[in-house]
């Protein structure tokens, strides 16, 4: 299904909403949406004039999943920006914050990011399963 133009802004004021929200710089926010700056200004003030090519929307939609993702798997916002800009140990992070992995805009990062956080996500639902409440 296509999205209408005002669907695809939505989309992309959203996903630069959470990015802001995790307390991404406007240059990671630009790398990580492949925006340039003139872009990423313009967006903030008039969107309906800036055009989103197949890239950007791309990684808006990664975005905007990895976010309902991290909504399902911690129950409050502070958890969620907790383990976006907290360094990790774990194997997948390496000692980097997931903020860290994708801030450069190399959209495998993004893609494996959102892969990691599908898990969280999932293992978050098992538990929630099994609880009498």
């Amino acid at each position: 299904m296509e999205l209408s133009q005002n669907e695809r802004l939505t989309l992309v004021k959203y996903a630069l909403g959470v990015l802001d929200g995790w307390g991404a710089s406007n240059h990671q926010t630009e790398a990580i949406l492949e925006l340039s700056q003139e872009q990423h200004a313009r967006l903030k003030v008039t969107p309906a004039t800036v055009p989103v090519g197949p890239s950007t929307f791309e990684r808006v939609h990664l975005i905007v999943e990895i976010d309902g993702l991290l909504r399902t798997a911690f129950e409050s916002s502070h958890f969620i920006n907790n383990f976006i800009n907290v360094r990790n140990n774990s194997k997948a992070f390496n000692g980097y914050a997931p903020i860290e992995h994708i801030e450069h805009g190399d959209l495998t990062s993004i893609k494996r990011l959102k892969q990691c956080v599908q898990e969280m996500a999932r293992t978050a639902d098992k538990e929630r399963d099994k609880s009498p409440w």
